[in-house]
């Protein structure tokens, strides 16, 4: 007689337990087809299709260990009656039993919710299903499609009807019958520069509301000091109706990678009243990194570019910026902390980070596209929205993402001013490139510091690196002169309004993998910095502008960085991962016999 093996079915569950994404696949040791795609629907393998999966290939390997045909039901089933003893007869001449099936539209039968087999079909099924699960509906009905299968005239076994039990497999069911106010809001005072999210917007048919058209943008608005963004997402929030679905993206570089619908659905499986996107870098705080719980993934800090709530806990969320301060001083920074405060408990909403890349999918080089979709190997997830947040080279990447997706940046011709008459050029807002220095006078310059050796931090500093100073070396003068003939022309032109007094003090640095490491953010001590390369055979180390969006990754040995340093100008250094990183900084005077050198 068959045994008859009943699975419980829940849309991130086998085995009886709730699952990740992630947990799932290492907890059933099997691996989602990334390659599948809906032919109907046209979409990815969904969470529950691969949890349903497993389940069945747990039956098909009982069947063939217990070495008896096996009559397998899912619990979402009504039962006409069932003789046991005539299925198994009717497997003496087929290799299936059909108890319940349908014909779809792709032309094979359909539904594996009531079937019996043999347990050499079930040994035949299993044959590379764990290497590539895909939904059982699609795998079955293909590996059988030329065996020897019975199916009943009248099916004597059928599936409860999805308006009476939701389907807990297809999580397209989700928002069936639901009346959802759903809104995609940005804040982005330069229109322009959402060219990735506008044609995303318009390939899925929705509107992108830009709460800061109507708002100048000013220097304290970026980076480190991002706070009137949470104030207009405060302000709008108090507009609209509580049970509104807000889902916030970074203007400049994000775009849709799926529909509205299927990231609803996510939003809704992932049973929380907000959901951030999550990052590997815990920024701009490094040392809040031991703060944040694991995951089980690297993606486990927040980051407030992406994220999506219920509209009053949202408001809940960041009104408790206002009146006070400007929390934090960043939209960043403020966001993190508030989690922070929410893992302490207090909270009448709930909080969740979005590790597996199930919704968001923040900058990961490592991201490919496959059919059409964001995929991430190792979350083994198809993210619904890009967001290519960091510096220089995740701007490059995200512009190469956008494209593999249709989407294409229309570059607006820039030209400097003065760059034909001084020979320098813009590179981001207040940023300046010009080159300075040779390559053999940068090798003497690093042959120099190092015969001179005693590198340190200098008194007093709270950002100490390894550094000499170029009135160590007996070159203060030459540097001096260097400096008024060529650098200092080129800033008293571009900021003319300043005062400029000349060098206040110059000094080479550099960063081992056994010394200094890294450079956290902060500001110079200067009215104008420049900063010069004076190697490239080492890998990390770059010199980081986050709120320009800008790095020296592609800056040339001997060409110097010019930028207005006291305030505007946060800058940091990554950690280095291989080689020595030598390079020069110069300081310039903040008022008149402000001279260190």
């Amino acid at each position: 007689m068959p045994i008859i093996h009943q699975i419980s079915l829940n849309g991130n569950a086998f085995d009886g337990r709730k699952y990740t994404w992630r947990e799932a696949i290492v907890n059933s040791q099997c691996t989602p087809d990334n390659t599948w795609i809906d032919p109907l629907h046209k979409r990815p393998l969904l969470k529950g299709e691969f949890a349903c999966g497993v389940s069945h290939l747990r039956v098909w390997q009982k069947i063939v260990d217990s070495g008896k045909n096996g009559i397998i039901l899912e619990e979402d089933v009504v039962i006409h009656g069932i003789d046991a003893q005539e299925i198994d007869d009717l497997l003496k001449n087929h290799d299936s039993v059909w108890l319940g099936y349908r014909l779809n539209s792709m032309g094979y039968w359909y539904n594996c919710h009531a079937y019996a087999i043999t347990p050499k079909i079930a040994k035949y099924l299993i044959d590379g299903y764990s290497k590539a699960i895909i939904p059982v509906d699609e795998w079955v009905p293909q590996k059988l499609k030329h065996k020897k299968n019975y199916f009943y005239d009248t099916p004597i076994v059928d599936q409860i009807p999805r308006s009476v039990r939701p389907s807990t497999i297809e999580d397209t069911e989700m928002l069936e019958g639901k009346d959802i106010d759903f809104r995609i809001i940005t804040v982005a005072t330069e229109p322009e520069k959402m060219w990735a999210l506008e044609q995303s917007s318009k390939k899925y048919g929705v509107e992108v509301v830009n709460i800061g058209k109507d708002h100048p943008w000013r220097d304290e608005m970026t980076g480190l000091a991002g706070m009137p963004k949470i104030q207009f997402i405060n302000e709008y929030l108090s507009t609209v109706p509580d049970d509104t679905i807000i889902l916030f993206m970074d203007g400049y570089d994000t775009f849709l990678a799926d529909s509205p619908e299927t990231i609803l659905e996510r939003y809704f499986q992932m049973g929380a009243d907000i959901v951030f996107g999550a990052e590997s870098d815990c920024w701009p705080k490094e040392h809040d990194e031991h703060l944040f719980p694991d995951t089980g993934t690297k993606y486990k800090y927040l980051n407030s570019g992406l994220y999506i709530g219920k509209a009053s806990a949202i408001h809940k969320f960041v009104s408790s910026s206002v009146g006070d301060g400007n929390s934090y001083g960043d939209d960043q920074l403020f966001c993190q902390r508030r989690y922070l405060q929410y893992l302490k408990g207090g909270f009448d909403f709930t909080v969740k980070l979005d590790y597996e890349a199930y919704i968001f999918q923040n900058h990961e080089p490592e991201i490919k596209v496959v059919k059409g979709q964001l995929w991430n190997d190792l979350t083994k997830c198809c993210g619904c929205i890009y967001h290519g947040n960091g510096g220089v080279s995740a701007k490059d990447f995200f512009v190469e993402m956008a494209s593999k997706f249709g989407f294409t940046k229309i570059e607006a011709e820039v030209v400097s001013p003065y760059y034909l008459t001084l020979g320098y050029e813009e590179v981001a807002k207040d940023i300046l490139v010009t080159d300075f220095l040779s390559e053999n006078q940068c090798k003497f310059l690093i042959d120099k510091s190092e015969g001179r050796g005693n590198w340190g931090a200098m008194e007093g500093d709270k950002f100490p690196a390894q550094e000499i100073r170029l009135k160590e070396l007996g070159l203060w003068h030459e540097y001096e002169r260097l400096w008024h003939e060529k650098l200092g022309k080129i800033s008293e032109k571009f900021w003319p309004p300043m005062e400029h007094y000349g060098l206040r003090d110059a000094f080479t640095m550099r960063y081992t993998t056994d010394t200094q490491t890294s450079l956290a953010l902060h500001t110079d001590a200067s009215l104008v910095t420049g900063s010069v390369k004076l190697n490239s055979n080492y890998e990390g180390a770059e010199l980081i502008f986050p709120r320009q969006d800008f790095s020296n990754i592609k800056v040339k040995n001997g060409q110097c960085i010019l930028f207005p340093a006291q305030v505007t100008h946060g800058h940091y250094v990554n950690e280095l991962k291989s080689g020595v990183k030598y390079s020069l900084t110069m300081w310039t005077s903040r008022y008149s016999g402000d001279v260190n050198g």
